[in-house]
């Protein structure tokens, strides 16, 4: 029954999860730490900023807008010029393959960072190949203990941004090899979110 109810669970939160994203959610790469008075409240647009990941020239934020070319023309009238906008078509967990989620506040000597991770077409793979890659990364933080925790990471057609919280990003590559998960670029960011 108790495995009936994780998978009912799970479901749940991957379909509720899913529909949020597929309605209209963007990771942006940025130039530049995005200008919160620009991007947070109302707009005429109806976009809305989920997360901002700042860290200079290498900047991140995840926004929902109606479609990418509503975001688009929030971003012309805004001024907000970006290097790239991927569409989110899922966001994985800890709680997707079983874990816990991240707790809060950020612990002593950690860092927030997000990885990209060159992975073609992983937004697409279905929900077992999801929690399977939840379950590894699951898997390799229980091996490295508590100086790793995994927040949550958004899945794209091209890759995914995972956002992490580690003492290093050395400590962030040993995490990939043992979770079977490439890495890419590793930028240590401030984190804050609506």
């Amino acid at each position: 029954m108790q495995n009936f109810r994780n998978t009912l669970a799970i479901s749940i939160m991957s379909i509720s999860l899913t529909t949020g994203a597929l309605a209209g959610q963007f990771v942006l790469e940025l130039n530049e730490p995005l200008d919160l008075d620009l991007a947070v409240g109302p707009n005429s647009f109806g976009v809305v900023l989920d997360e901002a990941l700042s860290a200079g020239a290498d900047s991140y934020a995840v926004m929902t807008a109606e479609n990418e070319d509503t975001l688009r023309a929030f971003l012309k009238s805004a001024r907000i010029d970006t290097e790239k906008i991927s569409e989110v078509l899922f966001i994985n967990s800890p709680e997707i393959g079983g874990g816990e989620p991240t707790t809060t506040p950020l612990r002593d000597g950690h860092g927030v960072y997000v990885i990209e991770r060159p992975i073609p077409g992983v937004g697409f793979l279905g929900l077992d190949k999801k929690q399977k890659i939840s379950r590894n990364s699951n898997a390799a933080i229980a091996k490295l203990g508590d100086i790793v925790q995994w927040d949550h990471s958004y899945l794209t057609g091209e890759g995914t941004y995972c956002v992490y919280r580690a003492d290093s990003p050395e400590t962030l590559r040993e995490h990939g090899v043992l979770a079977g998960a490439p890495i890419g670029k590793i930028t240590r960011v401030s984190q804050s979110g609506n």
